[in-house]
């Protein structure tokens, strides 16, 4: 008897181990996001055989490097409570401004490129103030900016698009690593292992997740709230300018029209990848997984050869989903 009763009772335990572990692991979104990342790479794979080829998968690693590192930037900012919409616009001016100074001016590259992310540290600073001083919301100020940087890419262009970047310069879009790593890819990896450790093993990293998750609390325990704050405006800026230098050597160009939408497809990775909208909670790792997922999402549409047209409406179907999922992760947890 008593041996009969033990065996069920250990295999019940064995049970509840198993379905503890399944749940752990299901309720992981960075495990969940990689499934579908993986699954998405098979479908491509079966639609088309060289979906995961060399040449096909530089072009995707490229992409998903570039828009990783925008990511990372407003993930900053959305860490705090905040968000900038002007991504895609400082985008555009980043590549505008670094082509102006080499091509029109004739500064040295290394010059241009300091100039232009000291630009983008002088815009990210008086969105900081803005948030800070003002207690305007993010979403206000970077409006703003988003119609006044695409303004200026217009004036400074007159709508023409500035070509003639010297051949070193292209390098850090068009260039490999190795022989077959992309330049790009390099870049985003070394800007994720920095933010990384900034995020999960340093005390700003902490202080910006307090700041997000109670501000006031924040404040009453000693952390100066609007430095966090402003830094992450800061970062995200100097980013979004980063990525249009890399698409405008990439290009060969500075182009007006360049990171048009590059703030839906870098926010939807970061909301997708398990950051919340309203501050504090949220990893890196989710944001590189959530952009790779909509890196493969968008080189699979063109793959299946579907309307460009369609693609923003995809890509917001998803943000959608994404702003669901944390919306009942906020409302359970409540």
């Amino acid at each position: 008897m008593s041996s009969s009763a033990t065996k069920p009772s250990a295999e019940a335990t064995r049970g509840r181990r198993l379905a503890n572990w399944v749940a752990v692991l299901l309720s992981a979104n960075e495990l969940l996001l990689f499934i579908v990342v993986v699954a998405l790479l098979l479908i491509g794979v079966t639609i088309n055989p060289r979906f995961l080829g060399i040449d096909n998968v530089k072009v995707m690693s490229r992409d998903a490097a570039i828009l990783g590192v925008a990511a990372i930037g407003v993930s900053f900012t959305i860490l705090t409570g905040g968000i900038d919409l002007s991504i895609g616009s400082m985008v555009g001016l980043g590549g505008i401004l670094v082509a102006l100074f080499i091509v029109s001016w004739g500064i040295p590259i290394w010059l241009s490129v300091i100039l232009t992310l000291l630009v983008a540290l002088v815009v990210g600073l008086i969105h900081g103030l803005f948030v800070t001083k003002l207690r305007m919301h993010g979403f206000l100020i970077t409006l703003v900016t988003m119609g006044v940087a695409r303004g200026f890419c217009l004036v400074i262009t007159n709508a023409f698009p500035i070509t003639g970047l010297p051949t070193e310069f292209n390098a850090i879009g068009q260039g490999l690593a190795f022989t077959f790593i992309p330049i790009p890819v390099v870049i985003c990896t070394g800007i994720a292992l920095v933010a990384y450790y900034l995020l999960r093993f340093n005390y700003v990293g902490r202080q910006i997740y307090a700041v997000g998750g109670n501000m006031e609390a924040a404040r009453l325990s000693g952390i100066n709230v609007n430095t966090r704050v402003i830094l992450c405006y800061v970062l995200s800026a100097m980013c979004a300018v980063l990525v249009g230098m890399m698409q405008a050597a990439r290009l060969t160009m500075g182009h007006p029209s360049t990171g048009e939408g590059y703030e839906l497809l870098a926010i939807t990775a970061c909301i997708l990848g398990g950051l919340s909208l309203m501050g504090g909670q949220g990893s890196l790792v989710g944001v590189v997984i959530g952009t790779l997922l909509i890196s493969t999402l968008q080189n699979e549409m063109i793959i299946l050869n579907i309307n460009p047209y369609w693609h923003k409406i995809v890509i917001s179907f998803v943000l959608l989903i994404a702003i669901t999922a944390d919306y009942l992760r906020r409302r359970r947890r409540a």
